[in-house]
């Protein structure tokens, strides 16, 4: 199984203000699938995919502030 996770972007604009920001859609399928599935099925907290995946990025944007700050 390919350990890749399938990532596409575009770019939004607010109609009211005309700020442009950046939408990001995650393939959840494969490995990333299996595992989201397994955490769901082992942890009462995560009751859907967004709740792993949401998770998962705060906890690595966390990891990522800390060793920015070392």
């Amino acid at each position: 199984m390919k350990k890749t996770i399938s990532i596409m972007t575009e770019e939004f604009e607010n109609e009211q203000t005309g700020e442009k920001v950046e939408g990001i859609t995650i393939m959840v399928d494969g490995m990333l699938k299996e595992f989201v599935n397994i955490v769901k099925s082992k942890d009462s907290n995560y009751q859907t995919t967004v709740d792993v995946i949401q998770d998962a990025l705060m906890k690595g944007l966390e990891d990522i502030k800390e060793n920015i700050n070392k």
